[in-house]
């Protein structure tokens, strides 16, 4: 049995590590809640594989989503051979611990992270709580329509733009002069606008809403527009990227944020573009 606080080791390092070594095993989570009572949660993994979860009341997604959220507790990992119910689909899972297998390098003899550790840790965390909205997408827990579906990708959006311009006060990577430069290129961009520092679709929103062409016109526009926002969501993924100093932590980032925005693009495909609640 190893026990520790999270503090010293964080928990996608840990779910990282246990992919690696293929471990059968469960991690408890446990922390102080404001109330003085103590909050509960369980990983657990099968040879390897991120297969449940359990946070106080949530199982399965949500739960993993709220464990990511915890910025301290206790954990003690034992080892776990029987066979749990697989509740954690396999986009989320692949996306927190898809590429820790093939990462053979380890942490210094102290067991202290790199600033590149530390940064690519705090994005995968980030990256697998919007995987939240794509499940969302997957399943239609939306409103019916194209609109809802187009103003959940914006917030997606521009939560990786809060992302990236809170560690850059560069001007080049504000959205009034990152849309202009995209538009070259994408020219439905020109339909999206900017307040305050984030995207916003109100305009291509209110096209989609009075549009009366056939319905595969409709469909069309909204991929197009789409696609648009994930030309936008790309640029500041890879300007993510940048931040890093070595090439292996900056492969991962770009790798599993590729598998990120494919999942959000298969998604987006699947909406029901006929539906309205209008």
């Amino acid at each position: 049995m190893v026990e520790g606080d999270l503090l010293d080791l964080t928990l996608p390092s840990l779910l990282q590590a246990l992919t690696r070594e293929r471990s059968s095993a469960v991690l408890r989570l446990q922390r102080g809640n404001e109330d003085g009572g103590a909050e509960q949660g369980a990983v657990y993994f099968y040879e390897g594989v991120l297969i449940h979860a359990l946070a106080n009341s949530a199982v399965g997604d949500d739960a993993m989503y709220e464990l990511l959220g915890w910025s301290g507790g206790r954990f003690r990992l034992v080892r776990d051979p029987d066979l749990q119910p697989r509740t954690i689909t396999p986009g989320l899972a692949n996306l927190i611990t898809g590429d820790a297998r093939s990462n053979d390098s380890v942490s210094s003899s102290k067991g202290e992270e790199s600033d590149d550790e530390r940064l690519l840790h705090d994005l995968l965390t980030r990256l697998a709580r919007l995987e939240q909205d794509t499940v969302r997408l997957e399943q239609g827990d939306l409103e019916p329509g194209p609109v809802p579906a187009l103003l959940l990708l914006a917030t997606v959006v521009n939560s990786m733009i809060a992302i990236v311009t809170a560690r850059c006060t560069d001007p080049d990577l504000q959205p009034s002069r990152v849309l202009p430069r995209l538009a070259e290129s994408q020219p439905y961009t020109q339909l999206l606008g900017e307040e305050n520092g984030r995207i916003s679709v109100a305009t291509a929103a209110g096209v989609l809403k009075t549009w009366n062409s056939a319905p595969a016109d409709r469909r069309q526009l909204f991929l197009d527009l789409s696609q648009a926002l994930l030309v936008v969501l790309a640029f500041y993924g890879s300007s993510a990227g940048t931040f890093f100093h070595e090439s292996r932590e900056r492969e991962e980032w770009r790798a599993t944020f590729g598998v990120f925005v494919d999942g959000l693009s298969t998604a987006l495909r699947q909406v029901d573009v006929s539906a309205t609640t209008e």
